[in-house]
């Protein structure tokens, strides 16, 4: 994700703020398998209504209990394995009350619900008298932990599963999702977008984005890399993005793992809340990196956007933070390769530059405003941690274990940590460990 183009200033030194406290990962149920959303998307009354399917292999026997994160959704019904379960619910948390205990075989939780203007999680985008011309939109945006406003579900990184969205919107709409889209069918005046996503990755990293969009079609080697924009802003997509195919070989090198998904689509939406976000093969984009050839010469972040949200595909979503608190090394190493795609693009002098000015980032937040560990589990939401300290101080530590291993061990300890961690979860520990593993040394102490 990236928001810090769009940060704001505050001059509160102290970084725990009043309500801080320390967060853990919940206890597990089990191991969450599939997620299957089944939605019906009423535009105009920014509303639908959903069915989501959560298949889970128990940890244990003898649970009687499942608790889910479901903020602000309006709960029909609720089963398992056909059989309808009692619940509760105060707007925040779905517990089912199982009228069987777990046993050790997979079950499936089926809940039905209806979502009204939403507050986070997912979008709709419309004209109104202030902005006539705003496209009409759907999109959505789940870190760090807002995917519990549009879906029930276990809403925190450290549980991967596949997932599958099929989703009915007007037909002059399309509908854009994680994976491949194994099947479109138009009935009447609606169309039935169905996308799986067949790669383990969490909660927070399942998308929808649905528009009016123009397709751009471009590719790296067979795999489909497409561009999806407001129409009228075709030009501006290919100057914008068109890159990416070569970022895509660069990166797949430089870490030493192939690109792992069967397309790449980044989707340019309006009113987006950040830059970009990294969601597993879909990626969405604020349509104000969309600029011609002129602004791009005077605004030449959209570049570095592009890169940074494309590494999130290897750090982030191929090997997934357990929990917020280590959110530095995927964030640390999608700047850091800001730094190395303009190394690669444009020469070593150009990225020292860039790397000068994200230390000096770093270094202005942290004597004016707050001073933290890089790893700390004490917030209050976890969104607070998406600072300087995780972005562009992350990027300087990945550049100072450069400096200590030289390049050639560099890349060698970044290909033995993002091989032997691929579509798993890790702490700052696995890192340090890939480092010792390949290259011999024991960097425990910076």
């Amino acid at each position: 994700m990236t928001l810090k183009h769009f940060d704001s200033e505050n001059n509160n030194r102290k970084f725990e703020l009043p309500g801080a406290k320390p967060h853990y990962n919940p206890d597990r149920y089990g191991q969450v398998n599939h997620i299957f959303l089944d939605l019906t998307l009423d535009i105009p009354h920014q509303s639908f209504t959903g069915t989501c399917a959560i298949t889970l292999t128990p940890v244990r026997s003898g649970i009687n209990q499942l608790i889910l994160d479901a903020v602000d959704l309006n709960i029909n019904s609720v089963f398992i394995n056909t059989v309808s379960q009692p619940f509760d619910y105060d707007k925040e948390k779905l517990t089912i009350n199982l009228l069987q205990p777990t046993e050790e075989a997979s079950i499936t939780i089926l809940i039905n619900y209806q979502v009204k203007n939403p507050q986070r999680g997912l979008y709709f985008i419309a004209p109104n008298e202030y902005y006539p011309d705003k496209p009409t939109q759907v999109w959505t945006q789940g870190e760090d932990e807002d995917s519990r406003f549009w879906f029930p579900c276990f809403d925190y990184p450290g549980q991967l599963a596949t997932s599958e969205i099929k989703v009915k919107v007007p037909s002059n709409f399309m509908a854009i999702s994680n994976g491949e889209l194994i099947n479109q069918e138009t009935v009447g005046d609606e169309t039935i977008y169905h996308w799986s996503q067949k790669q383990v990755h969490p909660t927070y990293l399942m998308t929808l984005a649905v528009g009016e969009f123009s397709e751009i079609k471009d590719k790296w080697k067979s795999i489909p890399v497409n561009y999806y924009v407001e129409k009228g802003k075709e030009e501006e997509a290919k100057l914008s993005m068109g890159k990416t195919p070569q970022m895509i070989n660069y990166f797949s090198t430089k870490f030493g793992y192939k690109y792992p998904y069967p397309k790449y689509a980044q989707v340019c939406v309006s009113d987006f809340i950040f830059g970009g976000m990294e969601n597993t093969s879909t990626t969405l984009l604020t349509d104000r990196c969309l600029l011609d050839e002129k602004a791009l010469k005077d605004r030449p972040f959209t570049e570095s956007l592009v890169a940074h949200e494309l590494a999130h595909q290897w750090f982030g979503d191929l090997v997934v933070i357990k929990h917020w608190s280590h959110a530095w090394i995927k964030e640390g190493m999608a700047s850091y390769s800001e730094v190395l795609w303009t190394e690669h693009e444009y020469g070593k002098d150009d990225a020292a530059y860039y790397l000068l000015n994200e230390a000096r980032s770093y270094l202005e937040e942290d004597s004016s405003r707050y001073r933290r560990p890089i790893v700390t589990n004490i917030y209050r939401e976890a969104i607070e941690l998406y600072d300087r300290h995780l972005y562009e101080k992350g990027a300087c530590v990945y550049h100072m274990i450069r400096g200590i291993l030289g390049d050639e061990l560099f890349d060698k300890a970044i290909h033995t940590f993002v091989n032997e961690n691929a579509h798993k979860t890790v702490e700052t520990i696995d890192l340090l460990r890939a480092i010792e593993t390949s290259t011999g040394y024991n960097l425990l102490f910076l």
